[in-house]
């Protein structure tokens, strides 16, 4: 990654909530579910199609929502969960770390649910998971959207504060008191890296609500899952020729978190049906800047898995 030891310092806490500069859209009361053993925080809006949406690294269900499901609602049922250890889903099974346990979940929320082969968005990390949930059960998805994900391998590591939360004794001494002096200032750079070069629409830093993927227990269970993922990534990487669904790239070209270079336009050289959007001047946050380009990928790769399903 082109600094996920930069996602370090907090670059997407500001991913989580509802913004007043965006409009409201009527959401089911969340509820939970049991997915794959376990308790997972839903919710729903809209109806029709299912689309299924996968939240990344140090945010909740709620960064969805300021853009994608006002975008979506009118015409998909949507439902997004809480992560493992994220958010209000406070379980966090053994492995959770591992992208085939995330992805396992994921595949328990879809039964739970009653979706048909819904087609999956994730964001960052969100689309890492997505991508092994289609190696892991292809019978379940008819095809994926991917903004901004991490794909491959990239130099370095992760920066220290993620070590430093996961260690025995000292962990939970970070997590509960070192770190909440910086909260309020890590949540302002996480929004400021999220939408770099470009600046974060007016009202989003005062309107957003990041305190659950703040919370010691997420900070300790996003710790893990970030220092897991090139592992993962690495180990996954060459099952990617087997994804046939179609699947939508949606890219920042100027994302300061994942690198275009080295993840979203390799993926779309290797993926056999791949069709990829990149927005030039954009960070990681380009389905909040292009909402409509989202939206033409999502229909892109729900015209493209009916014709799969019609041959």
């Amino acid at each position: 990654m082109k600094c996920i030891s930069q996602i370090a310092a907090i670059c997407l806490l500001g991913l989580a909530a509802a913004c007043s500069a965006y409009p409201a859209t009527e959401m089911s009361e969340a509820r939970y579910v049991e997915a794959d053993g376990v308790s997972s925080r839903v919710a729903e809006w809209g109806d029709g199609p299912p689309i299924l949406l996968i939240h990344g690294a140090s945010s909740t269900l709620s960064v969805f929502e300021p853009t994608v499901a006002p975008l979506l609602s009118a015409t998909h049922r949507l439902v997004a969960y809480d992560r493992p250890g994220m958010g209000l889903s406070a379980d966090r099974p053994a492995d959770a770390d591992t992208l085939k346990v995330q992805a396992e979940v994921a595949a328990g929320v879809i039964d739970a649910m009653e979706m048909e082969r819904p087609i999956v968005i994730g964001h960052s990390l969100g689309g890492a998971i997505a991508l092994r949930l289609a190696l892991d059960h292809p019978e379940l998805v008819s095809g994926l959207v991917l903004i901004g994900a991490p794909a491959y391998e990239w130099p370095g590591s992760v920066a220290w504060h993620y070590h430093m939360s996961d260690m025995p004794l000292v962990g939970p001494v970070f997590n509960h008191v070192l770190s909440r002096p910086f909260i309020g200032g890590a949540i302002k750079s996480g929004i400021e890296g999220l939408f770099a070069p470009q600046d974060a629409p007016d009202g989003y830093l005062e309107a957003t609500n990041t305190r659950l993927a703040a919370a010691p227990g997420a900070l300790r269970a996003n710790a893990r899952d970030v220092k897991s993922l090139k592992r993962e990534l690495i180990a996954q990487a060459p099952r990617y020729p087997d994804i046939d669904q179609p699947v939508g790239i949606l890219v920042g070209v100027d994302d300061r978190v994942v690198s275009y270079e080295l993840h979203s336009r390799r993926l779309a050289e290797t993926l056999p049906n791949a069709r990829i959007e990149t927005l030039s001047g954009v960070g990681h946050a380009p389905h909040e800047i292009a909402p409509q380009t989202l939206r033409a990928l999502v229909d892109w790769v729900g015209e493209n898995a009916e014709k799969s399903q019609e041959n």
